[in-house]
């Protein structure tokens, strides 16, 4: 078992129904998850995931 830090941009494409990412960063994540490695998010992460995630889409935001 391995562990590994998520990039916030991993979390962004995964939640981003217009990004031509998404299918990556969700095979990637479910892969990881699949051979029972341990995946850590950090309060930085959800920082950083909430400021891109209310920014509107205009402004590089997921709106």
């Amino acid at each position: 078992m391995t562990t590994y830090l998520l990039d916030i941009n991993v979390l962004l494409r995964s939640s981003d129904p217009n990004s031509p990412l998404q299918a990556l960063a969700d095979a990637s994540v479910t892969r990881l998850l699949a051979r029972s490695d341990q995946l850590y998010i950090t309060s930085q992460n959800i920082i950083e995931f909430w400021v891109v995630a209310t920014r509107p889409a205009k402004v590089n935001g997921l709106g």
